[in-house]
């Protein structure tokens, strides 16, 4: 999927890290998932994912977040929404 963005291209990134801002966040009901975090995106040339083939999941992700205007990366789950109007 990573391969289909450009740069320059917005899309929707949600994913569930273990910590947020250097802080352990708080576990759901299930004990295992974290609250999730959903952010509008941009890929840009500073842009990159590593993609762990072994496991089939993204290891992380650094986009630019258009909300918080600034570089983020994403650990954890990971989804990604391509089609951004």
């Amino acid at each position: 999927m990573i391969d289909k963005l450009n740069i320059g291209q917005n899309f929707i990134i949600t994913y569930r890290p273990n910590t947020h801002n250097g802080e352990a966040r708080p576990k759901l009901k299930n004990g295992k998932d974290t609250r999730q975090i959903t952010r509008r995106a941009q890929w840009t040339d500073k842009s990159r994912a590593v993609y762990d083939t072994t496991n089939n999941k993204f290891r992380y992700i650094t986009y630019y977040d258009l909300d918080q205007q600034g570089y983020r990366c994403a650990v954890g789950k990971i989804w990604l929404t391509l089609e951004v109007a």
